[in-house]
């Protein structure tokens, strides 16, 4: 079974283009083989800085024949009196490729139509995959692109090779002059030379020879065994952070670990500092002794073996110092400038033209967070309060201008310096927590409510003036904000409403800005309830669940016990009986616009109706009790004692008698009865 290979080389590619291209193209070729019915064993996609290869075994020869069944017109209008194709008729085989012997009527619930079989012969996958190449290859999705010198074809950066080869021989094809063929390069300083591959065996050997380590699992590896080796040497720990590790793997073909060093008196700088330095603006992977103390060390990871290494560590640690010196005078510059200072400056700048300053989005977040206090931890308020005007500050400081990475980190820092209590620093940093999915959550109460308090008054803030995500296009991060949200009250346990948190912080901007109050608050209500179905979802809470559970209450906790109570109940079959009986009474009661639920017992004409009457009388405050005490799996128990009694009540009582006072009564037992099911949400939603 053939194999085929296919590199694109180039300039260095941005490290973070590097795996989104290369999972592109498994996915783009694995979907147009199967679609196209090519079969194989399996296909792999990864890179180095300077290629993207994808890699296909077991492929099929050839592709398989298909055919196709395609409906034509009604037979009438297809064939004559005498049977024969009118114009019409062979009008639409034509069209289709359809032989005329194939055609034949078909009886459809529409009537009797014309019929054709198309039968393609499968190509060979060879021609298949030669006519596919350079779709696949220019529809590579980049953040950004380029097209260079006179070349129309836009890539990641200029393109130099591409290698095509399907069982041992290659695939031609060009695209703006450069052609494919089976001659890859080696590594650009090791082995800048091209030379030919037969294979992926062969790819993959020659590239070890000529310095490439083509895999970015091995290239990390082979960084974690080297930086290991130093451990053990010099005693010390290195922070092998997986980001950074996947980031440097991107940016090297031949890794090579070295330990570097800085001078002692950068040490005073604070640890947050130096470490940002090193992993986000030169990506050295930083090193502190056996008690994770930071030290003087780093480790660079060159893309060479160089022949003098001390010369490049000197090189790696001349450009850290640069760095260093400049956060040393930034340090030195912001202790003397006390935070509440910096407070006022957020009056001149602007957070949003729509929605005012960075002050008066402080003030706005400020009395929603101390709101949260109030109802959540009342203790925590003054804390709260002094935090929330606090927390922005030092995004006005020298350092986390030119650190970004560093903002609430620095805010914390500087305000243990200046003399607020512990609670309030620590919440300055928590309050941008949590930053993506997965991250920590704030630690401390004062710091969950400022920053709940940051993100619903930006979601708001941004619904008021209709800046709402739509598709990929989320500037605001407002999903991300409103999903933050989610995670800490569902952590903290923090009993609200969803209504009353969005009410509160939608009043706080009518004092702002102009805006449909009502409306605002819903559609952020909306929204959110949108990413908590998401998050319920993905842990298995059926959504049908989670959209009727929220009939009972917005806080999203309760909607969570009851969800997980209906999502139990739902597999039995009670449940489906009962399920079916609340959507028949509701049915009956819409068409009927009877709304009192006051019967009286003497009107009953059966015994079952008096059956249902006596349960919902023995049941309906047990059900509420246990609800309001958010017992939902006993009450749900209880609610499934409904199932015979509501059955045998439908299959032998006329609801709408002709008898005008019977028929209301029996709809009063209806309501009476929809309102104990109501007590566990809208079942209709229950699919």
């Amino acid at each position: 079974m053939p194999d085929f290979l296919l590199e694109i080389g180039s300039e260095e590619i941005p490290a973070g283009f590097i795996s989104g291209a290369c999972e592109y193209l498994k996915k783009e070729f694995n979907k147009k083989l199967t679609d196209a019915g090519i079969g194989f064993q399996n296909i792999e996609s990864d890179g180095t800085p300077r290629r993207l290869y994808v890699n296909i075994e077991g492929l099929d020869e050839n592709q398989s024949d298909k055919e196709e069944t395609i409906m034509g017109p009604p037979a009438a209008v297809a064939f004559d009196a005498d049977g024969n194709l009118t114009k019409a008729g062979s009008g639409f085989a034509k069209s289709k490729g359809l032989a005329e012997d194939s055609l034949t009527k078909v009886e459809t619930e529409r009537g009797v139509y014309l019929s054709g079989v198309k039968k393609t012969k499968g190509v060979p996958t060879r021609d298949f995959i030669q006519a596919i190449l350079v779709d696949v290859i220019t529809s590579i999705p980049f953040r950004k692109s380029m097209h260079w010198g006179d070349k129309s074809f836009r890539f990641a950066r200029p393109v130099h090779w591409f290698v095509s080869i399907f069982d041992g021989s290659v695939i031609e094809f060009e695209i703006d002059g450069i052609k494919s063929g089976n001659e890859t390069m080696g590594h650009r300083i090791h082995a800048n030379e091209y030379f030919p591959v037969e294979n992926f065996n062969d790819y993959k050997s020659k590239l070890r020879d000529a310095c490439v380590v083509y895999s970015s699992a091995e290239r990390i590896q082979a960084m974690r065994d080297q930086v290991a080796v130093i451990e053990k040497e010099t005693g010390y720990k290195v922070d092998l952070d997986e980001d950074l590790l996947q980031t440097v793997a991107g940016l090297v073909e031949f890794p090579v670990a070295l330990m570097g060093e800085f001078e002692e008196k950068y040490l005073d700088i604070p640890a947050e500092v130096l470490i940002t330095s090193m992993k986000y603006h030169q990506k050295y992977l930083y090193v502190t002794d056996k008690d994770g103390k930071l030290v003087n060390k780093f480790i660079g990871v060159s893309n060479t073996a160089p022949s003098d290494p001390e010369l490049v560590k000197t090189g790696y640690a001349r450009v850290l110092r640069a760095r260093l010196a400049d956060a040393e005078f930034f340090w030195a510059n912001d202790k003397k400038y006390p935070l509440e200072k910096r407070v006022d400056e957020l009056k001149k700048v602007v957070y949003q033209e729509k929605i005012g300053t960075s002050y008066e989005k402080m003030e706005r977040f400020g009395k929603l967070a101390a709101f949260f206090a109030e109802n959540f931890n009342a203790d925590a308020k003054t804390d709260t309060e002094r935090a929330s005007v606090l927390c922005k500050a030092d995004l006005l400081s020298e350092m986390v201008y030119e650190f970004p990475e560093l903002q609430g980190i620095m805010g914390n820092i500087y305000a243990k310096l200046q003399g607020e209590n512990d609670v309030v620093a620590q919440a300055i940093e928590e309050h941008y927590l949590p930053r993506f999915a997965g991250d920590d959550l704030p630690a401390s109460d004062v710091g969950a409510f400022v920053s709940m308090a940051d993100k619903l008054d930006t979601i708001c803030g941004c619904f008021a003036i209709k800046l709402i995500p739509t598709g990929n296009q989320d500037p605001y991060a407002l999903r991300r904000g409103a999903i933050g949200i989610l995670s800490i009250i569902r952590a903290k346990g923090y009993r609200m409403g969803l209504k009353k948190m969005i009410a509160e912080s939608v009043n706080n901007l009518t004092k702002y800005i102009k805006l449909d109050a009502d409306k605002t608050a819903e559609l952020v209500y909306e929204f959110v309830i949108q990413r908590y179905r998401q998050i319920l979802s993905g842990e298995g809470l059926p959504a049908d669940c989670v959209d009727a559970a929220f009939e009972i209450s917005d806080d999203i906790i309760a909607v969570e016990k009851a969800a997980k109570a209906l999502a139990e109940s739902k597999q039995t079959t009670e449940f489906a009986s009962i399920s079916a009986g609340y959507k028949r009474i509701n049915n009956i009661l819409k068409k009927s616009e009877h709304t009192s639920d006051v019967y009286d017992v003497a009107l009953f004409e059966t015994d079952y109706e008096r059956e249902l009457a006596k349960l919902i009388s023995d049941k309906a405050d047990q059900i509420n009790r246990e609800v309001s005490e958010e017992n939902f799996t006993v009450a749900m128990t209880q609610l499934l004692t409904f199932s015979g009694p509501v059955d045998n009540f439908f299959e032998n009582v006329m609801v709408m008698a002709k008898d005008e006072k019977v028929k209301l009564n029996r709809l009063s037992l209806l309501n009476k009865l929809k309102a104990v099911f109501n007590m566990l949400g809208d079942l209709t939603k229950i699919i």
